[in-house]
């Protein structure tokens, strides 16, 4: 390290060939990025294998009543003659009520370093299922089988429910089946009904037990539809094409209050499946129990922040150099930039093991330690590291806060650039006189 000032021809120079050093950390800086993409891999990986076992996002719709109608009609054959065929079809009616209170408990299943939330959702539904419109039971070579009613509901990943009480329907008990039968809502379970009574309204109530990861959501099929939610996970994403009408969340959990009008929703009252294509993912809402940012994402995050942390470290050094005799030799930046990269991995090395807060601590207290101790054994002077050490700490920590924030994250990151440039700014304030 030479300890003469620099020429104003050196001074170009070394500029240079200090941005060309910032610009070769690009390098190290995408192998660490590489490395945590990988992680991130690992970590879904386990994710989906997990959400196999115990249940993937559970999405529900229904119930609904179908009722089968025999359609009679005459069909003129090539000879002539009229032969009488009947076809089968399914009418659809909604709820003209509809409750649902869920109690959703989340838990951690553990694999490997990885912990994984999962929920158990306890759900109860209560409701009415509307007279049925007489005309509609009336038709003309109709026959409506009443006898033949059932009652579906569609769960998106039936192996994972834990148990069904009895559907009850006004005074009768019946047991839930496996399968729906109806190729628009998919995977599900039914109630085969003996016999419905079409004429007067029938009240219902079941209760079902679901296990699930990542997301749960319903859809409100009710002519006026109430759903009540109550869950100890803290950090709930509302979705879909209905908001809650009210919720609070609390650090042990969120309660959410859903209303919706039948007038809201995008489905008929009733309607024959065959004459009706009938999109259920466009009225679903939707509530997601899974915290999409990991301490993976958040150290991607920071690495993207890298070089320009990596060239404000280096504008220290910079300004050391024009304020003092001191010059420091570009190997000298180069092993600077490679113990500024290291912080990145060993961020995402610790924040595996330990909560992201503390990891950082860490992570930062071992950068500012070897970078400080670096520079008293480059220069012997102890109020030059002291200084480096603070410059770090308090560039490091603006990166801590830039993290933390998401809606402020661009202002606050501008405001360090401009900071930054009004310091080289000032460094640089008398290089226009030397060359006078």
């Amino acid at each position: 390290m030479s300890r003469s000032r620099l020429s104003d021809h050196q001074t170009t120079v070394r500029f240079l060939v200090i941005g060309m050093i910032v610009l070769a950390m690009l390098i190290p800086l995408a192998m660490v990025e590489g490395v945590t993409e990988e992680r991130q891999s690992f970590f879904d990986m386990t994710l989906r294998d997990v959400a196999n076992a115990w249940g993937n996002a559970q999405n529900l719709s229904g119930p609904f009543l179908v009722i089968p109608e025999e359609h009679r009609r005459q069909v003129k054959q090539k000879n002539g003659s009229l032969v009488w065929r009947t076809q089968t079809h399914n009418r659809v009616y909604l709820p003209s009520r509809l409750g649902m209170k869920a109690v959703v408990t989340h838990q951690f299943r553990k694999r490997s370093i990885y912990e994984v939330p999962v929920y158990l959702a306890q759900l109860r539904f209560e409701g009415v299922f509307p007279a049925l419109d007489p005309e509609n039971l009336n038709l003309t070579g109709v026959n409506v089988r009443l006898d033949q009613a059932r009652i579906v509901v569609g769960v998106s990943h039936t192996q994972a429910i834990s148990s069904a009480s009895p559907l009850r329907l006004g005074a009768v008990e019946a047991p839930f089946r496996s399968g729906t039968g109806q190729a628009w809502i998919g995977s599900g379970v039914h109630v085969a009904l003996e016999r419905y009574e079409g004429n007067e309204s029938q009240s219902f109530a079941f209760e079902l037990q679901l296990k699930g990861t990542r997301q749960f959501g319903f859809t409100p099929v009710g002519g006026n539809t109430e759903v009540e939610m109550t869950s100890t996970w803290p950090h709930p994403s509302f979705d879909g094409n209905y908001l809650p009408e009210s919720y609070e969340v609390r650090e042990d959990g969120f309660t959410a209050r859903w209303v919706v009008h039948e007038l809201a929703r995008n489905l008929p009252a009733s309607w024959r499946v065959e004459r009706r294509e009938v999109q259920l993912e466009d009225s679903y809402a939707w509530i997601s129990l899974f915290q999409p940012v990991t301490e993976y994402t958040i150290v991607d995050r920071a690495i993207k922040y890298g070089l320009l942390f990596i060239a404000l470290t280096f504008l220290g050094f910079v300004c050391f150099e024009l304020c003092t005799a001191l010059l420091f030799h570009p190997v000298q930046y180069g092993v600077i930039g490679m113990g500024l990269v290291l912080f990145y991995l060993a961020l995402l090395s610790l924040s595996e093991h330990l909560d992201f807060g503390l990891s950082y601590l860490i992570a930062t207290t071992l950068l500012t330690v070897l970078i400080s101790w670096y520079v008293r054994m480059m220069t012997g002077s102890n109020r030059l590291a002291g200084l480096m050490a603070l410059i770090v700490a308090v560039l490091y920590s603006t990166l801590y806060v830039l993290l933390q924030l998401e809606a402020f994250a661009l202002l606050v990151g501008t405001a360090v650039l401009f900071a930054g440039l009004m310091v080289l700014m000032a460094t640089t304030r008398t290089l226009t006189q030397r060359a006078g």
